[in-house]
C-alpha cells in the first residue's frame, strides 16, 4: 500500500480480504449449492443494507457540514459588505471634503 492513501487503502484492503475470504469459505463449504447461494444472497443483502446505512450517515454529515459552511460564509459576506459600505461612505466624504478644498483654493473664490 502507498503511504499517500493511508487509512483509505487499509480499509479497501481489509474489505477486499473479507470478501475474498467469505467467497472462499462459501466455495469450500461442505453444503449444497443451493444453500451456499442462499447464504451468499443473504450476506449480499446484509452488505447492501450496511452500505446504505453508511451512505445515509455520510450524506447527513455532508449536509450538516455544508450548512455550517453556508452560515459561516453568510456571516463573512455580511462583514465584508459592511466594511465595503463603510469604505464607500468614507471615500464619498473624503471626495466631498477635497472638492470643497479645491473650490475654496480656486482664484477668485474669495472675491466678493
Amino acid at each position: 500500500m502507498s503511504s499517500r492513501g493511508g487509512s483509505g487503502d487499509l480499509l479497501v484492503g481489509f474489505l477486499m480480504g473479507a470478501v475474498g475470504g467469505f467467497l472462499a469459505a462459501m466455495a469450500l463449504a461442505p453444503q449444497s449449492g443451493g444453500r451456499t447461494r442462499d447464504q451468499v444472497a443473504e450476506q449480499m443483502g446484509d452488505l447492501r443494507s450496511r452500505t446504505q446505512e453508511v451512505l445515509d450517515k455520510v450524506r447527513g454529515n455532508t449536509e450538516e457540514v455544508l450548512d455550517q459552511v453556508r452560515v459561516s460564509l453568510e456571516g463573512k459576506l455580511s462583514t465584508i459588505q459592511g466594511a465595503l459600505e463603510e469604505a464607500y461612505e468614507a471615500g464619498r466624504k473624503a471626495a466631498a471634503y477635497k472638492r470643497e478644498e479645491l473650490i475654496e483654493a480656486e482664484p477668485g473664490a474669495h472675491q466678493g
